[in-house]
């Protein structure tokens, strides 16, 4: 198991309902996630050590051509409020008006972030969490860890037209 942590794994997962989730764009839009309209996958990160990884999973999928929509989300409810709010001015200022609208920041209910992502206590907060929605906001991908290329083309393969059969299937994404 720590090994396919280690290298990243993808699981296509059952059918079964979403929550709705909330979050804030950087610009300061309230969304509900999931929204596969505004975003069909996203790249999550709990702190600063995934961002690497989430900046790595986001360039990938902004570069595929036809590739789904995509947000980039940061949960940082655990953080104190005058921490947020810095993170928050100094992002604004870095990131193109026309971007903020596609990074996510959860302030509170990040436990509900973690239910959804399936995160167990002994996952790291250094790994990027990639989910796609299908067009009803269920989960048809789910992967943990760095990007690759095994990794992105089963994002793309993903068959989210169609309910999965027999629950979760764990795909290495190591060849």
């Amino acid at each position: 198991m720590i090994a396919l942590l280690a290298a990243g794994f993808s699981v296509a997962q059952e059918d079964a309902p979403t929550a709705s989730l909330r979050a804030t764009t950087l610009s300061g839009v309230e969304v509900t996630v999931p929204d596969p309209e505004k975003a069909a996958v996203l790249v999550v990160g709990f702190g600063r050590s995934a961002g690497q990884q989430v900046r790595a999973w986001r360039l990938r999928i902004d570069g595929m051509d036809g590739g789904p929509s995509v947000a980039s989300v940061l949960v940082i409810d655990e953080m104190a409020r005058l921490v947020r709010a810095a993170l928050t001015r100094v992002m604004r200022g870095e990131v193109s008006e026309e971007r903020q609208d596609t990074i996510y920041l959860v302030t509170e209910d990040g436990e509900a972030w973690r239910n959804l992502l399936r995160i167990d206590e002994s996952d790291g907060a250094d790994v990027a969490y990639v989910l796609r929605f299908d067009g009803k906001g269920q989960v048809c991908f789910r992967h943990v860890g760095e990007v690759d290329d095994a990794a992105a083309s089963g994002l793309l393969a993903a068959d989210c037209g169609l309910a999965t059969a027999g629950g979760d299937t764990k795909q290495p994404t190591d060849s």
